[in-house]
């Protein structure tokens, strides 16, 4: 995955909007659950974000396998950030050198 501010976005975005579908299953429970992993989704996109901005790869390498590691239990959902190529298609998993 490239490492640029939309990429965070990206992935932050599939964590929240998964999240959502969580807390709707669960609700009226889960409230604190919810705003716990948002907050923790949200502070690592922004922090992604800075650290992208600053030139420090490293870190933003770092955080955006942290957002990806809070995207992981949805995995097999055709959504996740995994799943899509960089330009934002679904790769064809069937073609000789594309990841899964």
């Amino acid at each position: 995955m490239p490492l640029d501010p939309q990429t965070g976005v990206r992935v932050y975005q599939f964590v929240a909007d998964r999240l959502d579908d969580r807390r709707r299953e669960q609700y009226p429970n889960g409230r604190e659950e919810y705003e716990a992993d948002w907050t923790a989704a949200h502070d690592l996109e922004k922090d992604f974000a800075t650290a992208v901005h600053g030139d420090d790869l490293a870190t933003a390498e770092q955080l955006l396998q942290e957002l990806m590691d809070m995207a992981a239990p949805w995995r097999d959902h055709p959504h996740h950030p995994a799943n899509h190529a960089r330009d934002g298609h679904q790769t064809d998993l069937t073609v000789p050198g594309t990841r899964s």
